[in-house]
């Protein structure tokens, strides 16, 4: 009989055991799945758009390489197909095509000794895209046979660019204030028009360096600009290059009229597409609601040894090396920064947050003083009100939509932000329904010692109810809150000043703007998205009592 418990009292406990594991776990599979999107979010504002739209979906970004050298091959480019695909079936053949063929890499290249390694894989995805499918699945020799055909120079020069990355100078353009512009290196070779320091040349356009060669850790680019205006005249210089993916810094100088200007941020070498540098004054236009797209410059010294003839000015590149902590930090922050630049950021985001507090304090406000008279007070008709009140609770806000924006109109709000808060000082029916409940449930005996010290109906309301219904005031506030900060449809359908966009609808004008720069949508959205999650960690105790406590008595 007792053998008989003890196995019972076990297997109890088993059950127990089972079953709280299969809840924690769950519960963590939940909290998994539903932070997935949350985590590919993170990752996707860190990526380039290379790795947005390649062959593979990641969830992280790709862990970037700062090069010593350049120009180099870069071996992560082709990644090494599976074991399941016939790479290794046709790789010798590759090979052995590869090294007959007249082709060769310059020593200058960084990696060229191994130039047959890294360009295999690319071969043979090349090879599957074009070689028919019935190749692949016939007879070897065929299939080989095809390859040899296919594999010729031209092939291997094209899959070559792929994998090679340098830096190239392009053309350097200037625009004077009544848009009088010019090309000042055309005709001209780089060479001649580059003074270079540091351990690096210049073989035609081609930037040729190697940080191991010294501890220096920078080289500097300087040239001289011949103006065709006087250089007081001097808006926008715009530089043309192609980086080479080696996340170096890259800090810009203009000199002009005896003074130093720096730019407010360095560049980095991240991508190796044509891209463009567009150096321009700070002033009354970085205030603006203009995409940024050019890179402001400040003052930063004067004197007599800097430029400072009427018709000339100075252009200083000066690249830094990038360890790999360096170049990690530059990938992580890159499409932040870039979309803080490329919109008003801070200025949506102040407009977003004076809507928030405005309207907390007007539900806070309306809807606490209605709930109390629906609560506390006695007249005639409440019952009949407070049910005509619920009732509005079911009518769609679609419905009313067209009648408050005519209404909007006739007072003149329209492309103001008043409808966007005002009406939160008349009260919400889900908070007033919410706050009534939790007030009926606060004791009379309290109200009557307030009444025999004197007070009346206002004061027990302030220094009694108010003080007993925080958690549920704070539940309020998390919701209007939220509501306020990610309206979309208000903000659209009664704004067109883009000054006073707040931030949900500014992203979306940065989207439609920019050209659906994806990294920089999600490091826009992220940055729109970390405030609601850390006020609702901070504030959760005081949402779950507010919810919980609605509607006991006691």
């Amino acid at each position: 009989m007792k053998e008989t418990e003890q196995r019972d009292k076990w297997a109890r406990r088993a059950f127990g055991s089972a079953r709280v594991l299969v809840i924690y776990g769950l519960l963590l599979g939940g909290a998994v799945v539903f932070s997935l999107p949350f985590v590919w979010m993170i990752g996707t504002s860190m990526k380039v758009d290379r790795e947005m739209f390649g062959d593979r979906i990641t969830l992280f970004p790709m862990r970037p390489e700062a090069a010593p050298a350049s120009p180099y091959l870069d071996d992560r480019f082709f990644v090494e197909p599976d074991a399941a695909s016939a790479y290794e079936r046709v790789r010798p053949v590759i090979v052995e095509q590869l090294s007959r063929s007249d082709f060769t890499v310059p020593a200058y290249v960084d990696g060229a000794e191994r130039w047959i390694e890294i360009l295999t894989p690319g071969i043979y995805r090349r090879l599957q895209d074009t070689l028919p499918v019935a190749l692949w699945r016939g007879d070897d020799d065929e299939l080989f046979a095809a390859i040899r055909e296919r594999v010729q120079d031209a092939l291997i020069q094209e899959t070559a660019q792929r994998v090679l990355r340098r830096f190239t100078l392009g053309s350097i353009r200037v625009r004077s204030f009544d848009l009088q512009e010019e090309d000042l290196t055309d005709g001209l070779a780089m060479p001649e028009y580059w003074d270079i320091s540091g351990p690096a040349r210049l073989e035609e356009d081609l930037l040729i360096y190697d940080f191991r060669q010294t501890d220096e850790g920078r080289i500097t680019l300087k040239a001289v600009l011949d103006l065709p205006f006087d250089a007081d005249r001097l808006h926008r210089t715009t530089l043309y290059f192609r980086p080479d993916d080696s996340w170096h810094a890259v800090r810009f100088y203009l000199e002009k009229n005896g003074v130093r200007y720096e730019a407010v941020r360095p560049e980095y070498l991240g991508d190796f597409q044509w891209g463009a540098v567009i150096l321009q004054e700070y002033g009354p236009d970085d205030e603006s609601i203009k995409i940024r797209n050019w890179l402001a410059y400040r003052e930063a010294d004067r004197g007599p040894q800097y430029e400072s003839r009427p018709d000339k000015a100075q252009l200083i590149l000066v690249i830094e090396e990038a360890d790999q902590r360096r170049a990690w930090w530059a990938k992580m922050q890159g499409n932040y920064r870039d979309a803080m630049d490329y919109l008003p950021f801070w200025r949506y985001t102040a407009t977003s947050i004076f809507l928030v507090v405005l309207n907390i304090i007007g539900n806070i406000f309306s809807c606490s003083l209605v709930a109390y008279a629906f609560a506390r007070l006695h007249w005639p008709g409440r019952n009949l009100s407070f049910g005509l009140m619920l009732a509005t609770l079911m009518i769609p806000p679609q419905v009313t939509m067209i009648p408050y924006f005519l209404i909007i109109r006739a007072l003149g709000w329209y492309n103001t932000l008043y409808p966007l808060w005002v009406i939160s000082f008349f009260g919400n029916a889900f908070n007033i329904f919410l706050l009534r409940q939790f007030m009926k449930g606060i004791p009379r005996d309290l109200e009557d010692a307030a009444k025999i010290d004197g007070c009346n109906f206002l004061q027990i309301y302030w220094y009694v109810i108010m003080p007993l219904i925080k958690p549920t005031l704070a539940c309020i506030s998390i919701f209007t809150f939220m509501a306020v900060w990610n309206d979309f449809m208000g903000p659209l359908i009664y704004l067109s000043d883009q000054r006073l966009y707040p931030l949900s609808l500014g992203l979306y004008a940065f989207n439609v703007q920019a050209g659906g720069n994806l990294g920089m949508m999600m490091a826009g959205s992220l940055l729109m998205t970390v405030p609601v999650i850390v006020i609702f960690f901070f504030a959760q105790k005081y949402f779950i009592q507010g919810v919980t406590l609605t509607g006991i008595k006691g």
